[in-house]
């Protein structure tokens, strides 16, 4: 009888586990990023940049693309790390050129009306061969456009005057 009843329990949790994950499944959003750097000195970048994914890097046509991630599947408080770094034995040591992001992502979306937002920081890394530059970008919380509901667009979440570095983002669903 003991026996019977936690064998139930289990079964009743596992259903609920299930469900769970597949309500988690249906709310989720891919999260995407970019990162650009200006190579054109007259290039200035959009704070938002309207159109399908093709359009926005035909408009980037002043800068040069650093990272493009997709992270699908996120869903509310996942915390996205996004990094791209070439590591260099040089003349003057160890060098590091790179990105390296953490973003909290956050789903506060209601029946209503969806919010979407990530924020975090950014390390922007240019050390070694007599380079010491290094960069930390606090993104503050900035709502993202769901390309699911109709709004193709992405969203400027910084942007640094100094490197000519400028990083955007927006959710999709699969």
């Amino acid at each position: 009888m003991l026996l019977k009843r936690a064998l139930l329990i289990t079964l009743a949790a596992g259903i609920a586990l299930v469900a769970t994950e597949s309500a988690a499944a249906d709310d989720a959003r891919n999260v995407n990023f970019a990162a650009f750097q200006r190579v054109d000195a007259n290039f200035e970048f959009d704070p938002i940049v309207l159109g399908k994914f093709s359009d926005f890097i035909s408009v980037m046509d002043g800068a040069q693309i650093l990272i493009l991630s997709h992270t699908a599947d996120s869903i509310n408080n996942d915390v996205i790390n996004i990094q791209q770094d070439v590591l260099r034995q040089g003349k003057d040591g160890l060098g590091d050129v790179g990105i390296n992001c953490q973003l909290t992502y956050l789903d506060e979306s209601t029946p209503e009306s969806t919010s979407y937002e990530v924020g975090g920081f950014c390390k922007i890394l240019d050390v070694g061969d007599g380079r010491e530059n290094k960069l930390l970008a606090i993104i503050p919380m900035t709502g993202l456009p769901d390309t699911a509901q109709g709004v193709d667009a992405w969203v400027m979440l910084y942007e640094d005057e100094v490197s000519g570095t400028a990083f955007y983002a927006n959710v999709s669903k699969h």
